[in-house]
């Protein structure tokens, strides 16, 4: 009887490759996981440092370009009250001319508005046409201008809402006041260009009233009444839409439920103040942007190592499937070595 031959030798079998291999895939998820949290606190916190950096900015800008109109507007008065032409005017009470020679200066100075009042504080004089006639003698820019010698500001309330901030000054003749100019200042139109930029924008005075915002709602109520209706269908509502209350830093504020970063910056000015509330969509569209390629190069990685996984797995089934066929071949032709030594063993019985 030839000897059998040996089988292939098996390879050892990877029995705790398969626990060793899930501790693996979960460090590898939580490094994952801890990747993108680091990472979403660390740019969060760069990029809302940005942004506020950039909201100072701005707002230093409207500052100046609001300081920059009253200073302008606060030299025209000092201008008016020595023309001849309106004090001659208020002195014979004839007013003629004076109105064309008002719209003249607005014209040429670019104020927004001009009225010239007489000692009883009735309008003699004014570029809007549907003044004249008109009695401002319970006014403040009147009271106030009678009272002092000096330029004097003064920010009245409008009938229809709002500001009117006007510097007025009184006009003497032989040392007694024979009227006061009034020179509107056009703070408007910077409330205007604020309106069109995603900030919403407010001034408020030394008391904390509002008196420039980027929504008319808000002027003539405390600062903390307008903030709390502040409605979301509203410009402030379109500035915060989609804040990110996620994001890891903590809100500056809470406006009708809305994270907001709030800037707030002096304006050296009578105690007035300038805040300007930005939405932190950019900082949460950057974040965004960076996890999601992370992410990507995660599962780019997780598919590779899955297919590299599989690659053994199937290398290893192959192998197990070659050393099964060669185990069955082995035993079969043990078999037919027990059948052949039984039939020899028979054969001698049966001779004897």
């Amino acid at each position: 009887m030839s000897d059998l031959p040996d089988p292939a030798p098996l390879d050892d079998a990877p029995y705790g490759g398969s626990w060793r291999m899930r501790i693996a895939m979960a460090l590898f998820i939580l490094l994952a996981i801890g990747v993108v949290l680091v990472t979403n606190r660390w740019l969060s916190e760069r990029f809302t440092e940005t942004t506020r950096n950039r909201a100072e900015l701005r707002l230093a800008l409207y500052s100046g370009n609001m300081l920059s109109e009253l200073q302008r507007t606060s030299v025209v008065p000092l201008l008016l009250v020595d023309d001849p032409a309106l004090r001659d005017a208020l002195t014979k009470s004839r007013y003629t001319d004076t109105t064309l020679r008002l719209i003249k200066v607005q014209g040429e100075i670019g104020v927004a508005s001009i009225l010239l009042l007489d000692k009883d504080g009735r309008a003699v004089g004014a570029t809007n046409r549907n003044l004249l006639g008109s009695n401002h003698r319970n006014s403040p820019y009147f009271i106030d201008a009678m009272r002092s010698r000096d330029t004097v500001f003064a920010a009245a309330p409008r009938p229809g809402g709002g500001y009117d901030f006007t510097y007025s000054r009184q006009i003497l003749a032989e040392g007694r006041a024979i009227g006061v100019i009034v020179v509107g200042a056009d703070l408007m139109k910077h409330e205007r260009a604020w309106a069109g930029l995603q900030d919403a924008v407010i001034v408020a005075d030394s008391t904390g009233t509002v008196l420039l915002a980027t929504e008319s709602s808000w002027r003539g109520k405390p600062l903390d009444q307008a903030l709390t209706s502040a409605e979301e269908t509203s410009a402030f509502g379109r500035a915060l839409k989609g804040a990110t209350d996620w994001a890891q830093n903590p809100p500056d504020a809470y406006v009708s439920g809305e994270a907001v970063l709030r800037t707030e910056a002096r304006v050296p000015f009578r105690g007035w103040r300038m805040v300007a509330f930005t939405a932190y969509d950019s900082v949460r569209e950057r974040v965004n942007g960076v996890i999601a390629l992370e992410i990507m190069g995660f599962a780019i990685l997780a598919a590779l190592t899955f297919y590299m996984l599989s690659r053994r797995a199937w290398s290893q089934s192959q192998t197990l499937q070659r050393e099964s066929a060669e185990l069955r071949l082995l035993n079969a032709r043990l078999n037919r070595e027990i059948a052949e030594r039984e039939r020899m063993q028979k054969c001698k019985r049966s001779q004897k």
